[in-house]
């Protein structure tokens, strides 16, 4: 296993308030290129249907779910050979250029178990899904290999908030404030006393 490889299975566990919003739709395996929404159709299951979903678990090539729900909702996806998967996510990178991120991917289901009041989900991601810039549908791009780029990115910036948290250290040195920072500003007024 190389060291890129090594990377796409990191595997963090998010915090309760990372996920924003989410829809699951059962799939087919293997997807057109270019996927219409008025192909997609409603979600079998989204925040706004009345489910809740829990990340368990994330890594750049696959994600662990939780789903509670209605077994007539709950049954279809737990049958299907994979799912679309759409995931709204609190942005945790350091210089974010919006709060949330979305990602829309279709992903293997892996394993769907039945846990009480819902299904437990382990899903492989196959495919990132973007949105096109010439009509209402998904563009799809292979990521079962070495993952989504961007995901890789969020989970590396949940990584460290976790470990900041964790061991109660400060932000690191931003240097676009670095005049701003409190070291420099103390020792900026002593000089100004000493003149």
């Amino acid at each position: 296993m190389d060291a890129v490889e090594r990377r796409a299975e990191k595997r963090v566990h998010p915090p309760g308030d990372a996920l924003l919003d989410f829809a699951l739709w059962p799939a087919d395996p293997l997807p057109p290129a270019r996927l219409p929404l008025s192909a997609l159709g409603p979600p079998a299951a989204c925040r706004q249907c009345g489910q809740h979903l829990e990340l368990a678990d994330v890594a750049a090539i696959g994600i662990g779910l939780r789903l509670s729900g209605a077994p007539d909702i709950l049954v279809p996806l737990a049958e299907a050979p994979a799912l679309f998967v759409y995931l709204k996510l609190r942005d945790y990178r350091s210089h974010p250029s919006t709060d949330t991120l979305s990602f829309f991917f279709l992903a293997e289901n892996v394993r769907a178990e039945t846990i009480r009041g819902g299904l437990r989900f382990g899903l492989r991601l196959l495919r990132l899904g973007r949105g096109s810039t010439f009509e209402k549908a998904l563009e799809f791009l292979d990521v079962s290999r070495f993952g989504a780029r961007e995901l890789t990115v969020w989970i590396d910036a949940v990584a460290r908030e976790g470990q900041r948290q964790a061991t109660g250290m400060g932000h690191g040195l931003d240097l676009d404030e670095l005049l701003f920072e409190p070291e420099l500003a103390a020792s900026g007024d002593a000089h100004k006393d000493g003149e």
